[in-house]
């Protein structure tokens, strides 16, 4: 009896400790305020997003450039294709400026940058505007609910 007794007391801890490390860690996706992080990492002519879908408020974009090219990311609320420019290897921006919704310039190879953002419920494209870096593939989606 004393044996069972001590084993509930175990597992008992070990389910504490558990739930405590669980709380803590955050997992990753709360940042200071509650905001929720989206990683992005541009690297070799790929965008990845992670999570790829979110629910809707504050936003900590954190754009890491694993690949050893100059890249931008470029965050904009689209509902259809993006406009191409005449070249047709690059999106024209002019026409985005009222959907914009952040903006990451420059970042060289193994930079990190943040942004803090607000962002409503909608379908966001994310893209390296460089000269034959979208055309390339460096583009990809967030679903905010």
């Amino acid at each position: 009896m004393r044996q069972r007794f001590s084993l509930l007391g175990l597992l008992s801890v070990l389910a504490a400790i558990v739930v405590f490390a669980s709380a803590c860690s955050g997992g990753g996706q709360n940042a200071a305020g509650g905001a929720t992080v989206v990683r992005v990492n541009e690297r070799d002519f790929r965008i990845t997003v992670s999570p790829a879908r979110i629910h809707a408020g504050n936003v900590q974009l954190v754009v890491h450039n694993g690949g050893p090219d100059t890249h931008e990311l470029i965050l904009v609320r689209s509902r259809a294709r993006l406009p191409l420019r005449a070249d047709g290897l690059t999106v024209d921006e002019r026409v985005l400026e009222h959907v914009t919704a952040a903006s990451v310039d420059g970042a060289g190879p193994g930079a990190v940058r943040r942004d803090w953002l607000h962002l409503s419920p909608g379908r966001y494209e994310l893209f390296c505007n460089m000269a034959g870096h979208f055309m390339a593939g460096m583009q990809a989606e967030l679903v905010v609910e």
